[in-house]
């Protein structure tokens, strides 16, 4: 596991000054749900007092179950609605949708978003699959015209492991191994919010839940970065498949993933845990200078000792969060089947 000290004070502030560039490589950062599209939208205002070419150099897409968060955002923002059709014109169950759920009784998507449900953004994210395929290439093309990987570029993806929009990541990193396979050449880094329960609204009922997501999300790229599940041995086989509408399957061949990024909220607020991961983000986009060119160096030296060890890939900035994953496994599971336990008495 990756570690890295990155202290808010040493994240780079916004400043008036629009004559230095920040971004050596350019970048992709996509939010994945509604918490996730808010700390995206908070790069997106404060990058405004960038230069011209760092503004040029980064691009945002935005990605939710919940239709109210197209209004949250700017207008001339790309805005992906991961819906689904109106289920009397699903008259059998396709593969798309078994993948997820038995029966279409099992899903509950509304315009209030995924609702918890992992199955729900799921499916969602596989009948939106073209669109999303869209989005993403025309991003790409926004950022780095005329790209023939020549261009260092990284992509950022940033997703609460405890909600139920969490469901598409699978799809997405399905997309972005498509796109990469076929034209592009970038590197992916995960922004990977973790539940608190002091930021649950309930946290008897919630909370455990929301530790069911992570911990299912968490096993899920495990396994797609070739780690064993319940070995946790470093097995080499990264890639996976999935079926998108209509019935087309996608091969998605590793690696998905350069790095993921576990993060923790330093005080139980979500103004406080938004700010929080907006400069740590902020600081990585920003690569040019201070914090975040010391990091990525770092980085780099430390991935080329950890070679293929279990969970290399995941890491964390923040010396709160040193040795978590391992952990965050464990009680996880704990508290999930503690909570199945008691549901049963």
């Amino acid at each position: 596991m990756v570690s890295q000290s990155f202290r808010e004070a040493d994240a780079p502030r916004t400043t008036s000054n629009k004559t230095v560039n920040r971004i050596a490589s350019p970048s992709v950062v996509i939010g994945l749900g509604s918490t996730s599209c808010q700390i995206a939208r908070r790069l997106d205002d404060v990058s405004t007092g960038w230069t011209f070419s760092d503004r040029k150099s980064l691009g945002f897409l935005y990605m939710d179950t919940r239709e109210a968060t197209r209004g949250e955002i700017s207008r001339s923002s790309r805005f992906i609605p991961l819906t689904l059709p109106h289920f009397s014109n699903l008259r059998d169950m396709r593969p798309w949708i078994t993948e997820c759920v038995p029966e279409l009784k099992n899903l509950s998507l509304s315009r209030e978003g995924a609702l918890g449900t992992l199955a729900n953004a799921g499916v969602a994210g596989r009948f939106n699959y073209g669109n999303l395929r869209g989005h993403i290439d025309a991003t790409i093309e926004q950022v780095c015209p005329y790209y023939e990987g020549v261009t260092y570029l990284r992509i950022h993806v940033i997703a609460f492991l405890g909600g139920g929009t969490v469901g598409a990541l699978p799809v997405l990193l399905a997309a972005l191994a498509e796109a990469r396979g076929t034209s592009y050449n970038f590197s992916v880094v995960l922004h990977l919010v973790l539940p608190q329960r002091g930021m649950s609204r309930d946290p008897e009922t919630t909370y455990p839940l929301q530790l069911r997501n992570a911990y299912s999300t968490l096993q899920f790229l495990r396994a797609a970065s070739g780690v064993a599940v319940g070995k946790s041995e470093h097995t080499g086989k990264d890639s996976y498949q999935i079926t998108v509408y209509p019935d087309k399957i996608i091969d998605a061949p590793g690696p998905h993933f350069d790095v993921a990024l576990l993060h923790r909220s330093p005080k139980d607020s979500l103004p406080v845990q938004r700010v929080h991961v907006a400069r740590i983000l902020e600081g990585l986009v920003a690569d040019a200078w201070g914090t975040g060119q010391d990091w990525w160096a770092r980085y780099h030296e430390t991935m080329r000792e950890a070679n293929n060890n279990a969970d290399a890939r995941f890491g964390s900035i923040s010396s709160r969060e040193v040795g978590l994953l391992e952990g965050f496994f464990v009680q996880t599971a704990k508290q999930y089947l503690q909570n199945q336990w008691q549901s049963r008495l």
